[in-house]
């Protein structure tokens, strides 16, 4: 019944949906045959329909201004507005009515707005409907006529769309060149402003506060400025800065009540403005002839007759260059000059302390991550979480496009790559390799960062083995991870763009890589005791108690699932003569030959346990009788055909194998040891070296 009710009201909604694209394609057959041409008696049925249309119209119009530009209720309105225009057309005339254009309008127009599949489905339905009304109510057979008229319509209907997103994707990528060029521009005038080392990393959060910065540094600027220009009675003041490369002249800020200043940038030694930069010394022109044309900062011939350029210089390195310019033929006084010259100190410590606050701010900000990192780290309880929390710190601290965590080995003195993310991960996820002269293996020897300025060329240098190198990225960080002098491995970031980390990100990142050593230590250590807790120490097969535990998950995971778990016991044959003959030292060595024996047989998901003395269990999941009966065969096999080495010579030995299945053989963990022990006595019984199930 339910079943039924929801069939029902999905019906109901699907009808609602659609009713207004029935009400377009009703109305379309009436224009098809002919129902509104003048030669038809026109009447009452008429005007209901154009109110009725009028109706549906504004009723779905209203649906999708609430509901947003869905492609289902566009394409709906779309085919109800082609109709309504080809009835009118028709009411006046048809074909050969004045107002026939109209149809060509209404394609473009609603293929214009009509977006994805909805624009195109249009264009055909009005090429279709084009051609139907002709022939069939208008009964124009002529191919010519009838193709010309598909060929508009489809002219109109595909130009007008295709120009339309043409027109949207131009928009768009204007407005992301703007956005950029305005990112640029912050970033730029970051550098100019020497707020922060040119290797910033780029994170949003530093571009906000660059912007900032940058923002009040203008205002800083142009107050300076204003109050030089009223005090003095200047034309224009002007501050001017060198371009990144140091090749050209950028306006920074300027008061002027000229229209007639110059966009820039300005070659860096031409005219007045040149000779104070290349000199580094003030430059102060007074009565200048008319139409001189030494300020590069003005469009035209100068007017100005007096001229001040006052180098800003710090630690007598080249930063800025302050001009200044009067219309009237006033030079500029010795005391104008200390007054301009002065300024340029507060320019200057108008900028260092902007540049100190955006310091404080990293360092701070870098210390909320690296706190942030250290409680993550501290919570990590497994090697897995580490790594990943210590990876997601590290994109925090400096925007990459490669990282990875290798581990070393001092037995063999082998190098992992454990965790690899970014860009080809995949390829270097896993990788094992000795030590060589890679930029890995040299980090763990001398315990330093490598390379030294962080710049990587992946012709020259290695970064794990020869074979598998990092290839498309300019710069890279190895740093080393230590725990009481001991290297456990590496931290690893790699960047496409040069000079990706600054000094400070590399600091912040090996106190990152500090704080990650020694969770990877800690995790290492807790996964060590809990292999201790539940492996058994002479065989490496878990323990009895560990293997009571996951049964008794597994057990309910198969009656949840309704699958099949079997169970084998293994008991080896006269293994007491075996200690009494060649002693327990090699008694032990054929317990660890079955441990190795069962552990090789069994599949990924499988248990194999040392359940006591010479008796062990494997636990096979989502195996019935069968299966479990030939995986104890391959185990009886193998036994029997390895021979193991003792004082007293070659050793074979044999066993006996008992199998039972849940849920055909028991139904609780403890019925399934009963029955599993039971088929173990059987195949003793039977003269031992086989397997036995109930």
């Amino acid at each position: 019944m339910t079943a039924l009710v929801q069939a029902a009201l999905r019906m109901r909604r699907t009808a609602r949906s659609m009713w207004g694209l029935a009400a377009a394609f009703l109305l379309g057959a009436f224009v098809l045959t002919g129902f509104f041409l003048p030669d038809s008696r026109l009447g009452w049925g008429h005007l209901a329909w154009a109110l009725a249309w009028a109706a549906v119209f504004g009723f779905r119009a209203r649906v999708l201004a609430r509901q947003g530009a869905e492609p289902r209720l566009a394409f709906e309105l779309g085919l109800l507005l082609l109709v309504g225009v080809h009835a009118l057309v028709q009411f006046r005339g048809g074909v050969a009515s004045e107002l026939y254009p109209l149809t060509y309008v209404a394609v473009a127009f609603v293929a214009s707005f009509a977006t994805g599949w909805a624009g195109a489905s249009i264009v055909a339905f009005a090429a279709t409907l084009d051609f139907g009304i002709s022939f069939l109510a208008e009964h124009i057979a002529d191919p010519l006529v009838l193709a010309a008229h598909a060929f508009f319509v489809l002219c109109f209907g595909a130009l007008s769309f295709v120009f339309t997103r043409a027109e949207i994707i131009r928009v768009r990528r204007k407005s992301e060149l703007e956005l950029q060029a305005q990112q640029e521009k912050v970033r730029d005038e970051t550098r100019l402003f020497r707020l922060v080392a040119p290797s910033s990393d780029g994170l949003r959060d530093e571009e906000r506060l660059y912007e900032t910065s940058v923002q009040e540094v203008h205002q800083a600027l142009y107050h300076t400025l204003e109050l030089l220009h009223r005090t003095l009675g200047l034309h224009t003041c002007m501050l001017l800065m060198p371009t990144a490369d140091g090749e050209q002249l950028h306006i920074i800020e300027l008061v002027t009540a000229s229209d007639d200043i110059a966009d820039g940038p300005f070659s860096l030694g031409s005219g007045a403005v040149g000779a104070a930069v290349r000199r580094k010394v003030t430059t102060n022109l007074q009565q200048i002839r008319p139409g001189y044309r030494g300020l590069c900062y003005y469009r035209g011939p100068g007017v100005v007759r007096s001229f001040l350029a006052v180098p800003v210089l710090e630690y007598g390195h080249f930063r800025a260059v302050l001009c200044a310019d009067r219309l009237e033929d006033r030079p500029f006084t010795p005391q104008e000059e200390e007054l301009l010259r002065n300024s340029t100190s507060h320019i200057l410590r108008s900028v260092e302390n902007e540049r100190i606050f955006v310091q404080l701010e990293r360092s701070k900000r870098e210390q909320e991550i690296l706190y942030r990192g250290s409680r993550a780290l501290s919570t990590a309880r497994n090697q897995d979480a580490v790594m990943e929390v210590g990876l997601a710190t590290a994109a925090e601290i400096a925007s990459h496009d490669f990282a990875a965590i290798t581990e070393y080995q001092t037995e063999g003195r082998r190098h992992i790559v454990r965790r690899a993310i970014g860009e080809k991960a995949l390829d270097f996820q896993g990788l094992r390799f000795r030590d060589n002269a890679s930029l890995t293996a040299m980090v763990v020897k001398n315990r330093h960062y490598l390379p030294y300025r962080g710049e990587f060329d992946a012709k020259q240098q290695v970064l794990f083995t020869k074979k598998a190198r990092l290839k498309g990225m300019e710069s890279l960080l190895v740093l080393p991870l230590v725990v009481r002098e001991e290297p456990i491995g590496t931290l690893i970031v790699a960047a496409k763009a040069e000079q990706a980390f600054a000094t400070s990100a590399r600091e912040t990142l090996q106190a990152l890589a500090n704080q990650l050593a020694v969770a990877m230590a800690n995790a290492r250590a807790v996964r060590l005791l809990e292999e201790k807790a539940t492996t058994d120490g002479l065989t490496g097969c878990l323990n009895k108690r560990a293997f009571l535990a996951e049964m008794e998950q597994k057990i309910l995971a198969a009656q949840r699932f309704r699958r099949k778990l079997s169970l084998i016991v293994t008991d080896l044959d006269h293994f007491k003569a075996v200690n009494d003959t060649y002693g327990h030292a090699s008694g032990d060595r054929v317990l660890r030959e079955l441990g190795r024996v069962l552990r090789r047989v069994k599949r990924e998901t499988d248990l194999v346990a040392r359940f006591g003395g010479e008796e062990f269990c494997v636990l096979c999941e989502e195996t019935d009788a069968r299966g479990a009966r030939l995986l104890a065969e391959r185990v009886r096999e193998e036994l029997e055909n390895t021979e193991v080495a003792t004082e007293l010579g070659p050793l074979k030995v044999t066993a006996s194998l008992g199998v039972a299945t849940f849920p055909d053989d028991a139904s609780t963990a403890e019925a399934l040891f009963a029955q599993s022990d039971k088929a173990l006595y059987e195949a003793k019984s039977r003269g031992r070296n086989q397997v036995c199930a109930i």
